[in-house]
């Protein structure tokens, strides 16, 4: 049993950070190997190390097997539990896989050397979410961690998280709970009233917390939960903390000395850590993250930080840079007629991408996302509250909403989709999952790559 003046630190560099402030585009697995019997030094609580939008992006952009990066850097960081996440109902792509898939996925993280994984549901579907804690127990992944995840809407009271909370913990599968604050909406007034009301209805379940820097606020934000008995925090190191990531390890480590509290990691190493990143960010040419001015607009478009800085890219990309401000207001509006969902993957992705396509096209929901199609149809749980009447009857209207609507998701199993795909047993476990969510184009040029650089110059 841990002393309640002991802090502990997850790290999210090589994950959230990167994903936040890098486009999840930043870091090669070169970039981690030389760094990684640092990182094994430092005594983190656990390293958040992947999930699949990770996966996709070391295929996409890098042309390197992900499996092959979790298995390099699980072996280099023996001491160190790594973690995946989950939403329980997409690997990769925003497709809603079988339970078979699911499955698979995580017998094959755990064989690459996966040991605890959390799980996000936005909709916070507890069947689902436990349901998905159960496979992985079955699957031999030590850790499991359920999310939930915070917002701010007419639904998201103190009363909807102490019921969920309850309803989470009430399973044997569950390990440990954590206020994921996506946003960064958190504010210190809010965690002296949010805090009490989880840690009262998780039966002494450990309760991590994580919080993006985007309001300014995270850093204060930890130090009240850490008064409030609230040992594990979620933290990066610099270049890859701050602005839209989280906060730095750095930082913390100080502040919780001087209020008296023994931080359970090895200075020196956090440092070269953070050093080793640095000298990557110098060397290609990326922005470090820096402290943000607060911005109360920000409470009203929630989008969270790694999207803000994706969907800028987009818009840049199309020419559209200048519109950011028309989008986020559109972003405001489109949220509210959906019935309030959190604004964290898949959903921050559904109603940016719809209201940017509104935005395109002139005509609110002339043209909709498949995403937000199967948002409707109820593909992603229930709304929090119910959809727009017009708006509903605009989208359902829609000659492709029939692919969609009253439609039961097939469970094959992977014998199945391995047979309708072509897919024979000569081919591994984590080629098939990655063909499954990917196009064979992208997993061809990944193989055709060759062996992935594991060192950085």
């Amino acid at each position: 049993m841990s002393s309640e003046k002991e802090i502990y630190f997850v790290d999210v560099t090589t994950r959230d950070g990167n994903q936040s402030l890098w486009d999840a585009t930043g870091i090669k697995t070169g970039m981690i190997l030389p760094i990684a019997p640092v990182m094994d030094e430092v005594g983190f609580r656990a390293i958040d190390f992947a999930s699949s939008i990770h996966m996709g992006t070391s295929v996409r952009w890098h042309k390197e097997d992900p499996w092959e990066r979790i298995r390099l850097c699980a072996k280099a960081m023996p001491n160190t539990i790594l973690s995946f996440g989950t939403t329980g109902r997409r690997f990769i792509g925003f497709k809603r896989m079988p339970d078979s898939i699911q499955e698979l996925v995580l017998k094959t993280i755990k064989a690459c050397g996966i040991r605890r994984v959390w799980i996000l549901d936005a909709a916070h579907e507890v069947n689902l979410l436990l349901r998905t804690a159960r496979m992985c127990k079955e699957a031999g992944i030590e850790e499991v961690m359920v999310a939930l995840s915070y917002s701010i809407s007419p639904v998201h009271t103190d009363e909807f998280y102490a019921r969920k909370a309850r309803e989470i913990v009430s399973s044997p599968d569950v390990d440990l709970v954590y206020l994921k604050d996506q946003g960064g909406l958190l504010t210190v007034d809010r965690i002296r009233t949010l805090v009490p009301v989880i840690q009262k209805n998780t039966k002494g379940l450990p309760l991590e917390i994580h919080s993006h820097c985007n309001t300014g606020l995270a850093t204060l934000c930890y130090l009240e939960a850490m008064k409030l008995g609230i040992n594990t925090f979620h933290v990066a190191v610099p270049p890859l903390s701050e602005g839209s990531s989280l906060p730095s390890a750095l930082n913390m480590l100080h502040n919780a000395r001087h209020l008296g509290y023994t931080v359970k990691a090895d200075e020196e190493a956090l440092k070269a850590f953070s050093a080793h990143f640095q000298m990557i960010a110098e060397k290609e040419h990326r922005p470090p993250g820096a402290p943000v001015e607060h911005d109360v607009y920000y409470y009203k478009h929630q989008v969270p930080g790694g999207m803000l800085s994706t969907l800028k890219r987009q818009l840049a990309e199309v020419k559209m840079g200048h519109r950011l401000e028309e989008v986020l207001e559109e972003v405001v509006k489109v949220r509210q007629e959906l019935g309030y969902p959190i604004m964290v993957t898949p959903f921050s992705q559904f109603v940016g991408t719809q209201a940017t396509m509104n935005i395109m096209s002139g005509e609110r929901y002339k043209q909709v996302s498949d995403g937000v199609l199967q948002y409707v149809a109820g593909w992603f749980g229930e709304p929090n509250t119910p959809i727009d009447p017009n708006v509903l009857d605009k989208i359902t209207r829609l000659h492709r909403a029939k692919e969609f609507l009253n439609k039961e998701l097939a469970q094959p199993t992977v014998k199945e989709i391995r047979k309708q795909m072509g897919i024979g047993p000569g081919v591994s476990d984590g080629e098939f999952l990655l063909r499954y969510s990917m196009s064979d184009r992208e997993v061809d040029e990944m193989l055709a790559a060759g062996p992935m650089k594991t060192t950085y110059p």
